[in-house]
């Protein structure tokens, strides 16, 4: 086993990096899926919190639960981050998805049944 305060450092530092690529990314940098599938791949790999709180001399606990407090608020963020980013991206595929259906519209003639005519003269 690992030493705990350790691991709980280097789940802090594999947040705080995936913290900064977020903040300083542009919406459209391709290295981002991969960036974030290794945080996740990280994390995923760390060992559970339970364990590592299991090694922690009793004298240590409490200085231990803060730090792991810090390290999952620290998760909350990111993973908050990260849903709103998604959220950015979403509207603007469904904004781009529309812009295209328009423009095959107004490409095809812009009237949506073959031969009709609008009458705008009013």
């Amino acid at each position: 086993m690992s030493d705990p305060f350790q691991a709980l450092r280097d789940a802090r530092r594999v947040l705080e990096e995936g913290l900064a690529l977020l903040d300083g990314a542009a919406h459209d940098d391709r290295a981002i899926p991969d960036a974030i599938g290794r945080i996740v791949a990280s994390l995923a790999a760390s060992e559970d919190p339970a364990s590592l709180r299991a090694a922690v001399a009793k004298g240590d606990l409490e200085r231990f639960d803060d730090e792991l407090e810090d390290v999952l608020r620290l998760n909350v963020i990111l993973v908050s981050a990260a849903k709103r980013d998604r959220d950015v991206l979403v509207h603007r595929l469904k904004a781009t998805r529309e812009a295209r259906r328009d423009l095959r519209h107004q490409s095809s003639g812009g009237s949506a049944v073959a031969g009709a005519r609008c009458d705008v003269s009013g």
